[in-house]
């Protein structure tokens, strides 16, 4: 429940700077462009709460906090008709005027991210660099030629500072046969090496980490594939496994790796384990069944034996940067500019079907996101705050009507036709766009709540 409440908390603080940041936007380029606004609302449905400011406007809260409006006057070519003075009148201005005042809501949503970035770069970013921790055989990523720890210096000709960036560049690239990927072997103090990775076949998919789907796992440290603590009453403390015991095989396959240890006990679904180790340079056999424990998050059992693996740590894994004002100007404008990038693509696949629909996310989701990194510290709710206010940005820019991007293709249009859309086209479709986005409302809501 006080998780629940933190995450709804944070979701309203969240909702509420960016859709306030958004009709902002449209409220003061109407007022520069002296069009008379009627209302400005936080949230649509039922009036809340309203106020009559002095300049005649209603501002008001409403039922709904998913959204917000302003309400122009003369906001549409019947309006404007019925009009005796048409000053002020939304309708009445230039093409010019009407396409900036619809475009700076989304334009305000991107302006805010790129100064949330500044904050975040002049505060100090943490960078945890992209190291390759294991490598699966047979996977994409073996088959690329990816090593344990390389570092991942680019993709597809970004730079890669971070796995969040590498992650998010790797999504943006699905689909795609032969994606460039440069690496630096051991740590970054090897040679520089130049990989091709398949990803045509690369499918995001929920509930399943990205990485793990190439057959990649994120560099923790120096992993050995020597047990470093026993849980009392485990499958291993019952078969007399103790700390500093290696494990050589499993079930007759000599194991190298922790990792692939750790693969062949989760594939026993229940089935005894014959274990071969090394203690104080003498082998011991030792046969021994895991317990099936459920995970909630990924919603399944997993096969468990009750022992956990020597880790040396590796400093150099995470670095502090401090960015002074002008390069946090630069990073910013160049962190907004790929996230904006990614977004797009990321759009594109999803429509061409690269990207599954499972993955559109909820409000649910958002909630969530928001009280999870919130919880770790100001700078990483504010990184998520300034991802999501990018792709409210972005989104609101398709050409879909009913969103931003909708009404700029209608003037568009009358751009270039000199006339405006036939009112009972843009009535369908705009009837069209509004199904298409309850539509998708509703599957990200389905999606949000076969989460849980």
């Amino acid at each position: 429940m006080g998780s629940f409440l933190w995450n709804l908390l944070f979701f309203g603080i969240a909702i509420g700077i960016l859709v306030t940041i958004h009709e902002a936007g449209h409220f003061f380029a109407a007022r520069f462009c002296k069009v008379k606004i009627l209302r400005f609302s936080i949230g649509f449905g039922k009036v809340l709460w309203s106020r009559k400011g002095k300049d005649g406007c209603e501002y008001a809260v409403s039922a709904i906090p998913l959204g917000g409006y302003v309400k122009m006057y003369g906001e549409n070519k019947q309006e404007a008709a019925a009009l005796t003075d048409v000053s002020g009148s939304f309708y009445a201005k230039s093409l010019k005027a009407r396409a900036f005042i619809i475009a700076a809501g989304p334009l305000c949503n991107i302006l805010l991210a790129f100064f949330l970035y500044c904050f975040v770069n002049l505060s100090g970013v943490t960078l945890i660099k992209p190291v390759i921790g294991d490598v699966v055989p047979n996977s994409v990523a073996s088959a690329a030629g990816f090593k344990e720890y390389d570092l991942i210096e680019s993709i597809g000709g970004i730079e890669t500072a971070d796995w969040k960036n590498a992650l998010l560049t790797l999504v943006s690239h699905s689909g795609e046969k032969n994606v460039l990927i440069e690496v630096k072997r051991d740590l970054g103090h090897g040679d520089d090496i130049a990989l091709n990775m398949d990803l045509s076949t690369f499918k995001l998919e929920p509930d399943k980490d990205p990485l793990g789907i190439l057959g990649l796992k994120v560099c923790v440290g120096r992993i050995l594939n020597v047990i470093s603590s026993v849980n009392q009453d485990s499958p291993a403390f019952r078969a007399g496994l103790k700390a500093g015991d290696e494990i050589v095989s499993v079930n007759g396959v000599a194991s190298d790796s922790w990792y692939r240890t750790q693969e062949m006990i989760a594939a026993s679904n229940g089935q005894p384990l014959t274990l071969v180790i090394k203690r104080d340079g003498v082998l011991y056999t030792t046969t021994l069944t895991a317990d099936l424990v459920y995970d909630e998050a990924a919603k399944i059992y997993r096969p468990l034996i009750g022992v956990l693996a020597q880790a040396e740590p590796i400093p150099e894994l995470t670095q502090k940067v401090q960015y002074g004002l002008s390069d946090s100007v630069i990073k910013a404008a160049s962190d907004t500019y790929e996230m904006s990038l990614i977004i797009v693509k990321s759009a594109v696949k999803l429509i061409t079907g690269q990207i599954s629909a499972q993955n559109i996310a909820g409000p649910i989701a958002i909630a969530k996101g928001a009280g999870e990194s919130a919880t770790i510290g100001l700078t990483f709710f504010i990184s998520f705050l300034a991802a999501i206010s990018v792709n409210l940005g972005i989104l609101n820019l398709i050409p879909i009507p009913v969103l931003d991007g909708g009404q700029l293709l209608f003037i568009a249009y009358e751009a270039v036709f000199r006339k405006a859309p036939n009112e009972k086209v843009q009535y369908i479709l705009s009837l069209f766009g509004l199904s298409l986005l309850l539509f998708i409302s509703f599957l990200a809501i389905f999606n949000d709540l076969k989460a849980l």
